[in-house]
């Protein structure tokens, strides 16, 4: 049924007209009015014939024929729009003029990651110019090969299912818009299931064939009606973190693989992070997970000697991310430096950093041990506060490199109850709470941490931030008893000094 047209509103149109063109100067013309739909129709052609001019110019450049269609002046307001995105900086594609990007921390090309975004970043420019321009184009090249005085309809159908079935032998994905969350990277999605499947058999045999021959005594019980200490999941976390130490250690050779690395210069990073570490008051769980960061990181990439400095601040960063409630701003890191890194080029040494390590920040924390083992030492203050200095040893000096943090926080508890002078010194429960290490298995690592107290001052702020009140002079305790043990030439290994029962 055809619509009505209203006869006031055709008058007016054509009135409005005659009264325009008398006024110009020009005679009436005798054509008859047209109605308010004609009208709008032949805007909307005008327009689309405007912006359809500006496309074929801008195709004419690019090699593509200069032409007019019906499905032009269709899509040409969504061209239009894609032409206001171009010019005010908002299209999607970005024509990259620089050079390949290198490296924030050294090296030549920037990694595989980054060629596999730059892959993604071109299927986005497709998908975005799928809606707007490249349909047009689609149809104009399409309309070349159709006879002329051919039915629009039939042609413009025609066209899309060709464009469609073309779409569709590429397999390139349009989706209406990208997703913005970031995907779980594999460490975070596959670990439980690596952990749980691929080493279970040896989990399952190492937990039977291992024997017991130490008597001990369940102190958990203690703990039931604390939902803070969960004692009925403290089973399964602990043996899930010795799992994880393997996974993280760093490669305890890197320092000798690396030509332009040599110990004395760790030593000096190490000494730096620890001051800086002090000066922004952080926890001690950031500063043992920033120089694990650091150290599988050089276990992977080669870094240049003037990057090491930033490398040492990007782990602290993203350490203190990790650990802390309130991180300092990335402000206060380049304040540190002296000026020597811009705010800049820290946020890209972390974005470097996190991509070479995957990710994955799942370290076992020598703290978290440390605190087991001194549940069997009824939580004494003195002697966890003596083990925290001898367990920062082990990651400020490069021998430790590649040890594992239980071990580490068993001998540390084992040197800090001798020094104060406890016996036993071990005995069953701290056997079973350390993860049953027992002294032959500690005395390797004891003995280098003996030999770093003896020998002198090699790291000053480690050495001072241990010597105040608030350490309870840990530093200078520990260091005379070592002098003394070693003039002396005392066995610290007598048999008198473990027993295997419980207390």
């Amino acid at each position: 049924m055809p619509k009505a047209i209203n006869k006031e509103n055709e008058y007016g149109v054509g009135r409005s007209k005659v009264v325009s063109e008398e006024h110009q100067g020009r005679e009436p013309s005798n054509e008859p009015p047209q109605t308010q739909v004609q009208t709008q129709v032949q805007s909307q052609r005008s327009i689309g014939l405007t912006s359809q001019q500006d496309n074929g110019k801008r195709d004419t450049q690019h090699g593509m024929p200069e032409r007019l269609s019906e499905e032009g002046i269709i899509n040409s307001s969504r061209q239009y729009l894609g032409d206001v995105s171009n010019q005010y900086g908002l299209s999607s594609a970005k024509q990259n003029t620089t050079g390949p990007k290198r490296r924030p921390l050294g090296g030549d090309i920037a990694p595989l990651q980054q060629q596999q975004r730059l892959v993604r970043s071109s299927v986005s420019y497709a998908t975005s110019t799928s809606g707007s321009g490249t349909k047009t184009k689609h149809h104009n090249i399409l309309a070349l090969q159709e006879p002329k005085g051919s039915n629009t309809e039939h042609s413009y159908s025609s066209n899309t299912s060709i464009f469609k079935s073309t779409q569709e032998a590429h397999e390139i994905p349009a989706p209406s818009r990208l997703p913005q969350k970031r995907q779980a990277t594999e460490s975070s999605t596959n670990l439980v299931e690596k952990l749980h499947i691929t080493d279970s058999e040896n989990a399952v045999s190492y937990k039977k064939t291992r024997i017991i021959d130490y008597d001990w005594q369940d102190l958990d019980e203690e703990d039931n009606d604390d939902p803070l200490m969960v004692s009925e999941y403290v089973n399964d976390i602990f043996p899930y973190l010795n799992e994880l130490e393997y996974k993280t250690l760093p490669d305890s050779q890197y320092l000798f693989k690396q030509k332009q690395l040599k110990p004395k210069m760790r030593s000096i990073l190490v000494d730096w992070l620890v001051e800086m570490h002090t000066r922004f008051r952080l926890l001690p769980e950031t500063l043992f997970l920033a120089i694990n960061i650091m150290d599988r990181f050089m276990s992977l990439e080669v870094v240049q000697i003037d990057k090491l400095q930033l490398l040492a601040t990007g782990s602290l960063f993203i350490a203190a991310k990790y650990e802390e409630v309130f991180s300092p701003s990335v402000k206060n890191y380049a304040y540190f430096t002296d000026g020597s890194y811009t705010e800049e080029e820290i946020l890209q040494a972390e974005k470097f950093i996190l991509t070479i390590l995957n990710f994955d920040l799942n370290y076992p924390n020598p703290m978290n041990f440390l605190r087991r083992i001194s549940k069997a030492d009824d939580y004494d203050v003195q002697s966890r506060t003596l083990g925290k200095y001898l367990l920062e040893i082990t990651i400020i000096d490069y021998k430790f490199i590649g040890v594992l943090p239980s071990l580490c926080s068993a001998s540390a508890m084992y040197i800090s109850r001798l020094i104060l002078g406890k016996r036993p010194v071990w005995n069953g429960n701290l056997i079973h709470y350390s993860g049953g290490y027992k002294v032959h298995e500690m005395k390797p690592i004891i003995e280098l941490i003996t030999q770093y107290l003896a020998a002198p001052v090699e790291h000053d702020e480690f050495f001072k931030k241990y010597a105040t009140r608030k350490f309870m002079k840990a530093s200078i305790i520990c260091r005379s008893w070592a002098k003394k043990v070693i003039s002396e030439n005392k066995d610290i290994f007598a048999s008198d000094l473990c027993v295997d029962t419980a207390t």
